[in-house]
């Protein structure tokens, strides 16, 4: 592959490995959310549904987290060595437990996957704010 693509490559997996790491701090603050679900379940809240509730979305969150994390040290190690994603694929698939290679997708095809845990990570803390929130505030 010609240097100049490769050195696009690399750009543009860096990028995606700095902005899935904005989901690091949207963690910790979907566990200071989880730490007052806890808090509200503990204190016996009128309705204990929606304490419940808020812990399942943390706790689904937590899942969407471990995801963007992930994907944004692979997204780095792409940007490391552009032009091997077949060998990043075959290893890959390896820790996965695959016999077979994954399947070759484009950079673009990556991103809208990586992205799409983001924003499942975003909605999720979202969702349990707005929760926590009618508890506190509307009893």
């Amino acid at each position: 592959m010609a240097e100049p693509i490769l050195r696009e490559q690399a750009t543009a997996a860096g990028v995606m490995a700095s902005f899935l790491r904005v989901g690091a701090p949207i963690d910790h603050a979907s566990s200071l959310l989880l730490a007052l679900g806890v808090v509200c379940a503990l204190l016996g809240s009128s309705s204990p549904v929606a304490p419940a509730l808020a812990l399942l979305l943390g706790l689904a969150e937590k899942y969407f987290a471990w995801r963007a994390a992930l994907d944004a040290d692979l997204f780095a190690l792409l940007a490391r060595d552009p032009g091997h994603e077949a060998a990043f694929d075959a290893a890959l698939g390896a820790c996965m437990g695959r016999s077979t290679p994954l399947l070759q997708r484009t950079l673009a095809q990556r991103w809208q996957g990586a992205r799409r845990f983001l924003l499942w990570q975003i909605g999720l803390v979202l969702a349990q704010a707005l929760l926590l929130a009618a508890v506190l505030f509307l009893g």
